[in-house]
């Protein structure tokens, strides 16, 4: 079924095969784990999502009887919190599911490799290719990312990937067990994470349609497919079935997770958070913090001119073998969850690694074509060259991770010199919902919600983290008005001071609109965040209190005289 290459290399024998899926799955696991004992930094810079998921993945842990499902992650619970179980008795991490998901986010990558190399192999008919291809996945900046730190997408995309190199490699020639078993397997990926099913299904039904000539059988797999999908969302639901917080499979199906949330929506700046979010699945932005060159533009224009280069020898190649079904059903697949999810990400978050690894994963198929035509032409050179060019690429990628390393164990001592400045039973924190402190002061004091409806006077010693969500309401009532939003901060603000509590300032006050754009990003307008910055320093002053190295400048917060 190879189409990239001629079949007169000698085939490899299949204890080679073992021992290359040995070596990308050991290899890549080690290599992985060295950099996230080297990087410190379970959160990656990145977003709070690994903490609170850990929180989340706790009673999956401890008590897996009683813990409670979650309909848009429904299989992801279950399985991290048996290996975390399993992570425990191993002594890894044990009891700090935060870490152990990165641990187990390397492994999982590791997979993902392995998969790589097989689909390959099974396209090209190359070793050496396969292998190179595999290490191209491992560079890029988004996959070696998402495999270091803990957010939870990495499980889920690897089953995805699974299913759609199986995808490509069985759909090219449907049969009814082939049309089944990666319907089945594509299913647990979503049911995993349910977001993944919507750029990869037109993929799928669109390589049933281009590899099945006659139309009542395109029709036939088509329908066969989706009767899978239902069919394994049935079986999942009816195995969970009694359990705390179990859903039908319809609700499996259509969770309607983030539909209606604060990213949702078309706008025009996402285009840019979309180029944005592409050029950083390929390239760390490294370069972007050396000084005095255009770092910024230096990165987007090398990584986007590096994506043209591998499209223009990718879509021509599958174009020359368009009769090939192999050819078909793989750029079906990969193209098709680019387009579609290209697409899907506009409407939620482009620049998101989680929202971009499996829509770009057409990345690494294209450059495996390219290693594959560069083969063809200048041999062994050729390959090791662009070897080169990939081993770069992972050193790059792991040097523009230096400026975030350490920020665990940094990020811990902040926590401590805060509460051993500021009682936390006496305190309340203003802090933006997407500040770190916010985040770390999660992990160490325990997550609470942001508010101050359910406090009673001060001193109050539970919940020790109590705090005010500058946008907090933004996020949660986003249909809400300016004026209204302004008014709730205000009430909540003014609650704390009656009720005694000292509110802490933490880094909020020194900020000014641009630099409250850029932390917010593209969850509220200019405008609404002016008008939240507005009603802090016209009803409030504010003394210094301290500094911190990492959590930035603390004030105390005090109604303005005469209010």
């Amino acid at each position: 079924m190879s189409f990239a290459l001629s079949s007169s290399r000698p085939p490899s024998s299949p204890r080679s095969y073992l021992l290359d899926l040995a070596l990308l799955l050991l290899g890549g696991s080690a290599l992985l784990i060295a950099i996230i004992l080297w990087f410190d930094n379970a959160q990656g810079g990145l977003t709070g999502n690994g903490v609170f998921k850990s929180l989340e993945l706790k009673p999956w842990i401890v008590d897996p009887a009683n813990a409670p499902l979650y309909p848009a992650n429904y299989l992801f619970y279950p399985f991290y919190g048996a290996l975390c179980r399993l992570l425990d008795l191993l002594g890894i991490f044990a009891g700090d599911p935060r870490r152990q998901m990165t641990i187990l986010n390397a492994v999982s990558c590791s997979v993902c490799l392995a998969i790589v190399y097989a689909l390959i192999r099974a396209v090209t008919g190359d070793r050496l290719v396969a292998l190179l291809a595999a290490l191209f996945h491992l560079a890029s900046s988004f996959v070696m990312f998402l495999a270091i730190i803990n957010e939870d997408i990495l499980p889920s995309y690897t089953v995805l990937i699974a299913a759609m190199a199986l995808g490509s490699v069985l759909l090219a020639q449907p049969s009814a067990p082939r049309v089944i078993a990666v319907s089945g397997l594509f299913s647990l990926a979503w049911l995993m994470e349910w977001r993944l099913m919507f750029p990869t299904l037109p993929g799928m039904l669109a390589a049933l349609w281009l590899c099945e000539p006659r139309l009542a059988r395109r029709i036939g797999w088509i329908a066969l497919f989706l009767l899978g999908m239902v069919t394994t969302a049935a079986l999942v639901a009816w195995a969970w079935q009694g359990h705390d917080k179990s859903v039908g499979p319809f609700e499996l199906i259509w969770t309607g997770k983030a539909v209606r949330s604060v990213w949702a929506g078309f706008t025009w700046p996402k285009l840019f958070y979309l180029w944005d979010g592409m050029v950083a699945y390929l390239l760390g932005a490294g370069v972007a913090a050396i000084p005095g060159i255009p770092g910024w533009d230096i990165w987007r224009c090398t990584a986007t001119v590096w994506m043209i280069a591998i499209a223009a020898v990718a879509l021509p190649l599958l174009w020359r073998n368009r009769t090939d079904p192999l050819a078909r059903s793989l750029a079906a697949i990969f193209g098709g969850t680019f387009v579609a999810g290209t697409v899907f990400n506009l409407y939620s978050q482009p620049q998101d690694p989680q929202m971009q690894i499996n829509v770009m994963a057409w990345l690494t198929v294209g450059w495996a074509l390219l290693l594959a035509v560069v083969r063809k032409r200048n041999g062994v050179r050729g390959l090791a060259a662009l070897g080169g060019l990939t081993v770069a690429l992972i050193a790059y990628n792991v040097w523009s991770l230096a400026p975030l390393r350490g920020l665990d164990s940094a990020w811990q001592r902040a926590i401590e010199r805060l509460e051993r400045e500021s009682d936390p039973s006496r305190t309340v924190w203003l802090m933006h919902d997407f500040d770190w402190a916010m985040i770390y002061g999660s992990l160490h004091w325990g997550w609470t919600e942001p508010g101050t409806a359910e406090l009673g006077p001060a001193p109050q010693a539970l919940p020790r983290f109590k705090w005010i969500g500058f946008t907090g309401q933004v996020l949660r009532h986003p249909d809400w008005s300016d004026q209204r939003l302004a008014d709730d901060l205000r009430r909540q603000i003014d609650r704390a001071l009656e009720l005694g509590y000292t509110v802490m300032v933490v880094r909020l006050w020194d900020m000014d609109l641009p630099q409250l754009e850029v932390a917010t990003g593209m969850v509220a307008s200019s405008a609404r965040l002016a008008v939240l910055r507005r009603l802090l320093h016209h009803d409030y002053v504010a003394a210094p209190a301290y500094v911190d190295p990492i959590a930035g400048a603390v004030h105390r917060l005090q109604r303005r005289p005469g209010r």
